[in-house]
């Protein structure tokens, strides 16, 4: 298939790291990025373009939108319907249109460069979002589509009605946005290893010596942070805890620092295991981490086993962190098994076998005819 993504950024290299297995399998696949990464991922044509997730835009975004209407992309949505997007006002709606106009000649160029988009067989919406907030491309070519959802898009942005109409398969890596918009397929995060990423041969803390437990926070709040750290202070005066706090730091040194850990913590709250436990498990270190119990019965149903990670929650955090620490012994089991679970469920190769199988499909699918 001749295969085209569209993303706003790489978000933590993703969409580069899907259309790089697809051209492993021998699909001609292209990615169109209208942003360049903070983190140095490879891209294929990153265009790099003014006005978009900049401090002063998010500012203007609130100001134009009003501070109630404005979505925190980490709450958790569960009430099954998904907000389509539209405008604010009609200075938001002026205000896109303008930058719009100011992009077109760096998109004209990029899709000069990838050629005929009628040639190809499917366009993959990352995110849900088109070259444009008003999508031009999707909507209007012949070629379909198919949208990826992750991070905070569909629970703050909400759906881009011109792109999500023209979508033959939805997918997410996100649990609740199954739950917002129900026909999405979930699909687990798909997880390569850094080549600084360190494979750990896991041992338990030699007697009368500190348990290192790590706790890798990029928003605190979110992560339920300072509960975390409450709730390890006060198991301290009956434990030899030594706590990591893993923090503003290069990606390859917060791997280095997670390696050495004995427990690792993910986060409390309604998001469930994130790329931290995934990494932190395929490293072999026993992970803790908050996963609520639909979601819990969600990956059992999906998956026929019981998952890994400690289930530590937070209105019983103290309690679970204590049962935690006193399974010590199982530390390596759990360790063993969560890694196996990353190799298996995140595997880039498994992923992209039930969504390439799906898209495949579609569009191979004789087309209804009907005799004149």
């Amino acid at each position: 298939m001749k295969i085209l993504h569209i993303a706003v950024e790489n978000f933590a290299g993703i969409p580069m790291r899907l259309v790089q297995e697809e051209r492993r399998r021998g699909h001609y696949s292209r990615l169109i990025t209208l942003l360049s990464p903070h983190q140095k991922y490879e891209e294929d044509i990153a265009l790099n373009l003014p006005f978009l997730n900049t401090g002063y835009m998010r500012y203007a975004k609130r100001f134009l939108r009003g501070k109630k209407n404005v979505s925190k992309s980490n709450v958790r949505c569960t009430d099954a319907t998904a907000k389509i997007w539209k405008p604010a006002n009609s200075i938001e709606s002026a205000l896109f249109n303008i930058r719009d106009i100011i992009w077109q000649p760096c998109i004209n160029s990029a899709l000069k460069e990838i050629g005929n988009i009628e040639e190809y067989d499917v366009i993959i919406a990352d995110g849900g979002h088109d070259l444009t907030r008003f999508p031009k491309i999707i909507s209007k070519t012949k070629t379909p589509a198919a949208v990826f959802y992750y991070g905070s898009d569909l629970r703050s942005r909400g759906i881009i009605a011109g792109v999500q109409s023209k979508s033959i398969a939805t997918f997410t890596f996100e649990h609740d946005h199954t739950l917002l918009f129900p026909e999405a397929e979930f699909l687990f995060y798909p997880y390569i290893p850094p080549e600084y990423s360190l494979q750990v041969d896991y041992k338990l803390p030699a007697p009368d010596t500190p348990i290192i437990i790590g706790h890798a926070p990029t928003n605190r709040a979110a992560k339920g942070t300072d509960d975390i750290l409450a709730a390890l202070e006060t198991l301290a005066h009956d434990y030899p805890i030594e706590i990591l706090l893993i923090e503003n730091v290069p990606h390859s040194e917060a791997l280095r620092q997670k390696a050495s850990c004995h427990l690792f913590i993910d986060q409390i709250g309604d998001l469930g295991y994130g790329l931290n436990s995934v990494e932190s498990a395929w490293m072999s270190i026993p992970t803790c981490v908050e996963i609520l119990p639909d979601f819990e019965e969600f990956l059992k149903n999906k998956c026929s086993r019981q998952i890994p990670f400690y289930n530590i929650r937070r209105s019983n955090l103290i309690e679970d962190m204590r049962r935690t620490l006193d399974e010590r012994d199982c530390w390596p089991r759990r360790g063993s098994e969560s890694a196996t679970w990353v190799q298996k469920y995140h595997s880039v190769k498994n992923i992209a076998d039930v969504y390439l199988a799906r898209i495949e499909h579609i569009v191979n699918a004789p087309k209804n005819t009907h005799d004149i």
